[in-house]
């Protein structure tokens, strides 16, 4: 008897799912058209930004720094706030689908060729004075100079080669955008004021970069566009948040139509005669927020968030990538680096992770089968994600998922070495070149 009950359900849901598709495929005229739209849609954008992005003209300067930087990152804070300026405001639609404009992105990039160390930036040929004039006003015995894209001492087609090997990842945040990272200010008091004494947060990354031998390469890009103020709206749900503040609930506009109308429905019926049910509304005691209500480290957290939703700020991420001949190859390199940038959690705040999204491993299909806790196809699909990620590396492709960094978080990132930075293979700058007198003779 159960059989058959079970055979009848069956039957039946088999008739409906039958019904519910003959319904679908006589309508297809209905549908059909927004999807062709919606695919075509896609397929245009992306083509014209390709089209916008390959019509660039892109320039790789490096930085080499003066022989002693006497002062703390906070140069290079100055540096990026000079950078947000390039910030247009949010770009027209009309601009975006005739001609693929999207916003520009700088690469700031420190880069170790076998234990040489280089710090460069690559952007496009228009802004070359705005990053220039920038960085000289902060590094004025720095030299800048442009040079050969490095990304061509290996070939292109890197992964497919047998004598090297590669292995990247990029960075996201463990928390909110609004949770700032622990910056220079923390170290410099840490280490005291004395030049000497202070820690330089990029200390433990340089003498890692000048460990590499001959034959590895660890390559670091910070990829980074200016934004503008819509990102601190959503980081004021986080100070309300730690505040205590009952957040202000969005209502749906389709609950609230049905609202509106139930409550039409129910006026009309007490106006005929019939009386509403209704139950007690429950009235919400509203808690008045109190600053003092909360405790030092509650405190602590809501002013560090406050103070980064109070700078300029990008919108951008960090992207590593370590590349060595096979005999010569060491994976933990990028472990290494990765653990460098734990340095910087602080107080409960943010950190650094890498994106599993983004990066060359991957655990094949259904691993859990397998105790080595790799699956099907492994081999396949690590070969296609090292062959993406390496080829968005080349590209300076924008990051998967992008995070929000002020300009005090970039410069802790990003600066030129201090004087009590003693990685070795850092070039300086021997000679100060002065500008020539306005009348020498040009002829």
């Amino acid at each position: 008897m159960v059989v058959c009950y079970a055979y009848m359900f069956d039957v039946l849901l088999l008739e409906k799912v039958r019904h519910v598709l003959a319904i679908i495929l006589s309508y297809w005229w209905t549908y059909t058209p927004v999807i062709l739209a919606s695919v075509s849609y896609t397929l245009w954008m992306d083509y014209q930004r390709k089209k916008f992005i390959n019509g660039l003209t892109w320039v790789m300067l490096e930085v080499i720094p003066p022989p002693d930087v006497p002062k703390s990152p906070k140069l290079a804070e100055s540096i990026f706030a000079g950078l947000h300026g390039t910030y247009g405001g949010n770009l027209a639609w009309k601009k975006m689908f005739f001609q693929g404009t999207i916003p520009f992105w700088f690469s700031l990039e420190t880069v170790s060729h076998g234990g040489e160390i280089h710090f460069l930036v690559r952007t496009t040929d228009g802004l070359r004075n705005v990053v220039e004039a920038n960085i000289f006003a902060q590094y004025p015995d720095a030299e800048i100079r442009q040079v050969d894209d490095y990304i061509d001492l290996l070939p292109e087609d890197l992964p497919n080669n047998p004598d090297y090997d590669v292995f990247g990842t990029e960075l996201i945040f463990t928390k909110d955008n609004a949770y700032p990272i622990k910056t220079w200010r923390e170290f410099e008091e840490a280490g005291g004021k004395d030049e000497h004494a202070r820690i330089d947060p990029i200390a433990p990354l340089m003498e890692t970069m000048s460990d590499m031998r001959s034959g590895e390469y660890l390559w670091m890009q910070y990829l980074i566009r200016p934004t503008g103020g819509d990102w601190v709206k959503e980081g004021q749900a986080v100070v309300d948040k730690v505040a205590g503040k009952t957040p202000v609930k969005k209502t749906d506009p389709v609950l609230w139509f049905l609202g509106l109308f139930l409550e039409i429905i129910g006026t009309l019926l007490s106006a005929i005669g019939f009386e509403s049910v209704q139950g007690e509304e429950k009235k919400e005691e509203k808690k008045e927020f109190s600053l003092q209500k909360l405790t030092p480290a509650q405190k602590g957290i809501l002013e560090n968030v406050e103070y980064k939703l109070a700078r300029l700020a990008f919108k951008g991420g960090v992207r590593i990538m370590y590349v060595g001949r096979k005999d010569a190859f060491v994976p933990s390199r990028v472990n290494t680096v990765i653990g460098m940038f734990k340095q910087f959690y602080f107080n409960d705040l943010n950190s650094f992770k890498p994106n599993p999204k983004a990066g060359t491993k991957d655990k094949g299909i259904l691993p859990w089968l397998f105790p080595s806790d790799s699956g099907f196809f492994v081999k396949s699909r690590t070969l296609r994600k090292k062959s993406d990620f390496y080829e968005a590396f080349r590209k300076r492709a924008f990051v998967e998922t992008p995070v929000i960094l002020n300009t005090e978080e970039l410069a802790t990132l990003w600066h030129l070495p201090g004087i009590n930075v003693q990685a070795p293979l850092i070039p300086r700058v021997h000679a100060k070149k002065g500008q020539p007198p306005p009348y020498l003779p040009t002829s």
